[in-house]
């Protein structure tokens, strides 16, 4: 039984595959918004993504479609489609195509080494993008490990989980001690949490000491995007970005990727050590949320007290990536 008052797919920029993963004149088969999808980079580079099966017998066009130029052919009657999903050839054809004969595409981007699409219920354009974090090209910085989950949850309540400062130090008590959180920044469809925790051999080194004080600016841009840039100033000061995309595979389940980008200390080599411990603490930390995120219900009408966190303003903030009024 579906577990939350609001739709299972909300509106926004969604990941389905980073940059490495789609070479040129390459396709890949995915399946997200409860779809078969296929997506393909044309022979000018751009990366594309339209439903999966050919608008005539439908065929699956990711197993054994072919790009060619900026075209994707169906491997069953070789009907070809433009980038725009139009169908611009029937071979063997004797009556002209009709306009309406096309795939269903979808807005498509590549930014920050990540292909995106964008999800509307009524399938309305975007009216927003994701932004350059030059954090990805600058040569100060060093891209350093990628994870995947796959969870029974939403993107919101993933979201949430951020503002909820009273958990952290309960669920994540290895490493947390206490935890300060100022009140939510809000532009429109971007979001700012800033906070700033005490932890306990957080780095797993002893040139940092036993408890270290960092910030922590979590900024959100829609339910799709969220980074989690990390401070800490002590005998060396250390630069982490963590970026996850939550991205709904059905109604029940979400596909949940980290990229863990860090600034370079000294060496490449000391960088790298340095973040071990640091990697492994936050993806323990997701580890320790997933069986709670999973087996939660969704209480939306919540009794909080002082000290819940902005949980309110962020739901109220949410409800804008919707089609439908919610409920309070």
């Amino acid at each position: 039984m579906y577990r939350f008052p609001f739709p299972a797919f909300p509106n926004g920029w969604f990941r389905v595959a980073f940059s490495d993963e789609l070479p040129p004149k390459a396709i890949k088969t995915l399946h997200y918004f409860g779809k078969d999808l296929v997506l393909f980079r044309t022979e000018d580079g751009k990366p594309h993504v339209f439903d999966a099966h050919c608008p005539h017998l439908g065929a699956h066009l990711g197993f054994g479609g072919r790009v060619e130029g900026n075209n994707l052919r169906c491997p069953f009657h070789g009907w070809c489609f433009d980038s725009h999903g139009q169908c611009v050839e029937v071979p063997y054809a004797t009556t002209k195509v009709t306009p309406k004969t096309k795939m269903q595409s979808w807005h498509t981007r590549e930014v920050n080494g990540t292909i995106m699409i964008y999800h509307h219920l009524q399938g309305e354009a975007p009216t927003w993008e994701i932004p350059e974090m030059p954090e990805y090209s600058s040569p100060d910085w060093l891209v350093l490990k990628r994870t995947c989950w796959k969870m029974r949850s939403h993107p919101q309540e993933l979201a949430e989980n951020g503002l909820d400062i009273a958990h952290m130090p309960y669920v994540h008590e290895q490493a947390m001690l206490e935890i300060n959180s100022q009140a939510v920044e809000i532009e429109g469809i971007k979001l700012i949490h800033r906070m700033y925790p005490k932890y306990q051999m957080y780095f797993g080194t002893k040139k940092l000491g036993a408890k270290v004080d960092c910030s922590h600016d979590i900024v959100y841009y829609g339910l799709g995007h969220l980074s989690n840039y990390v401070r800490v100033q002590k005998k060396i000061d250390i630069g982490l970005v963590i970026v996850f995309f939550p991205t709904p595979i059905d109604e029940e389940y979400i596909e949940v990727h980290g990229v863990f980008i860090m600034k370079k200390v000294w060496t490449k080599t000391v960088t790298k050590i340095l973040a071990i411990k640091m990697i492994q603490n936050f993806e323990l930390t997701i580890n320790q949320d997933i069986p709670i995120w999973e087996n939660k219900i969704y209480r939306h009408e919540p009794i909080l007290c002082g000290g819940d966190g902005s949980i309110k303003q962020f739901r109220h903030w949410a409800s804008q990536f919707y089609s439908v009024t919610l409920v309070p």
